[in-house]
């Protein structure tokens, strides 16, 4: 920990870290939200109607069955083998086309998947990204280990902002004073507070633009300090 670091440049570098934790944990309820399409996409097999293709067969043997009849002279055998061939040619027609509409089910709802899937690996980069900038913060703030999580953070950075806290080391350090609202149970849950804010896989694409922006302006203003403390 730097000790000459200010309370007020270290708050300043904390609200960072507090946007970035709450961004990665949005990031994650999202992910979790649609685990169930982070799984690789398989094509469903080529459709074959098999039970069509035997009422095909069968039907052709009838029909064969009502010629040889009628071309025996048996009128009445004839006519009742042409009455079962219409309508075994009738229930095939019906379980064609349930079977096509059952396919084309099918197919829509792989492709659908197959769509949602995309939209959800879109979510991979922002979440590596944000975790590498995170990494970078942390270690440039020299945060404890042991505090490099959002209900943390957001706790020291709201002690540091409202006065409660007014030294970052020492005996009445921000670090001490979590420790002791911890114990006490009184550090609140930001997990549990922070909304996902996406009730369609559609809204993902602008979600992780909007993710990308604050990473590129998180990371412009601290290249801009740390460029101007490299001047001083």
């Amino acid at each position: 920990m730097d000790e000459k670091k200010s309370v007020e440049e270290y708050a300043a570098e904390l609200k960072d870290i507090v946007m970035l934790e709450t961004s990665l944990c949005r990031q994650e309820k999202i992910a979790k939200a649609y685990a169930d399409y982070t799984y690789i996409p398989k094509e469903p097999p080529q459709y074959r109607n098999r039970a069509s293709l035997g009422m095909i067969s069968l039907s052709v043997t009838w029909v064969l069955f009502d010629l040889f009849a009628f071309f025996m002279g048996n009128a009445k055998v004839a006519a009742g083998a042409s009455v079962f061939t219409v309508a075994l040619i009738l229930f095939f027609i019906v379980l064609q086309l349930r079977g096509m509409k059952a396919n084309r089910k099918l197919m829509a709802e792989y492709e659908e998947y197959c769509h949602a899937y995309e939209l959800v690996k879109l979510l991979e980069e922002p979440k590596q990204r944000t975790r590498r900038v995170l990494a970078r913060l942390y270690e440039k703030s020299a945060v404890y280990e042991r505090y490099r999580n959002l209900n943390a953070v957001c706790a020291i950075c709201d002690y540091l902002g409202s006065g409660r806290a007014s030294e970052i080391c020492g005996p009445q350090s921000v670090y001490r004073l979590y420790d002791k609202e911890l114990q006490r149970g009184r550090v609140p849950d930001k997990a549990r507070e922070i909304e996902e804010g996406i009730c369609s896989v559609e809204q993902i694409p602008g979600f992780c633009k909007e993710t990308e922006h604050l990473l590129d302006e998180i990371e412009k203003r601290n290249n801009e300090h740390d460029y101007m403390k490299s001047k001083e």
